[in-house]
């Protein structure tokens, strides 16, 4: 079995401290992702690497302990990044009624 989430839908998040509200993006999605992350702390003078290098490494076989991952902005501003094993539930919005 298993379970299709759309994630462009996902209004929270349940990790083991409770619930975190996903904040949306400008046209109404979820600001909700996932991708595979690992930490990196640049060296100094050394520019942080952008989305397109690391996608390159990656398809490239040149990250070495990457994990998959989810991210988010949370209702208060701040981004959150996890790793998707931490994730014991999601939810979708509630559907508004109708008049």
């Amino acid at each position: 079995m298993s379970l299709e989430i759309d994630v462009e839908k996902i209004s929270e998040v349940l990790l083991a401290d409770g619930w975190h509200k996903v904040s949306t993006v400008g046209d109404g999605r979820s600001s909700f992702g996932l991708d595979v992350y690992e930490f990196h702390e640049p060296k100094l003078g050394e520019e942080s690497e952008t989305e397109e290098t690391s996608a390159r490494k990656i398809k490239e076989g040149m990250q070495q302990d990457s994990r998959s991952g989810a991210r988010w902005t949370d209702s208060d501003g701040s981004r959150v990044f996890c790793p998707v094993t931490s994730i014991l539930a999601v939810k979708y919005a509630a559907l508004k009624k109708t008049e």
